[in-house]
């Protein structure tokens, strides 16, 4: 079982606060990551959220973070040695998970 929580935020871009949200925050419960994947893509186009307004959820499994999922529905794992939310180059180590 696998623990998603959906939120956006403003985008700057567009002269929107980033610390509002811009629709309401739904915590969901799923039994694969391709279910959390669907599931955030739907929440994205319910809401009419663009990339900056989409911040990359994370999925739990229990209390780890096993996935994060972004904008365009693609899963990613860990990278080797965990996240590193402090990094702003985190990201380029992630690694898709298997379709």
């Amino acid at each position: 079982m696998y623990r998603i929580t959906l939120r956006s935020v403003g985008n700057p871009d567009f002269g929107q606060d980033p610390y509002q949200p811009m629709s309401p925050t739904e915590e969901i419960t799923v039994d694969t990551l391709q279910q959390a994947a669907e599931a955030a893509r739907a929440y994205i186009v319910r809401h009419d959220l663009g990339a900056g307004n989409f911040p990359s959820p994370r999925v739990f499994k229990g209390n780890q973070v096993v996935a994060r999922i972004s904008y365009n529905g693609r899963i990613w794992l860990p990278p080797d040695g965990g996240w590193r939310d402090d990094d702003p180059d985190d990201w380029r180590r992630w690694r898709e998970a298997p379709g």
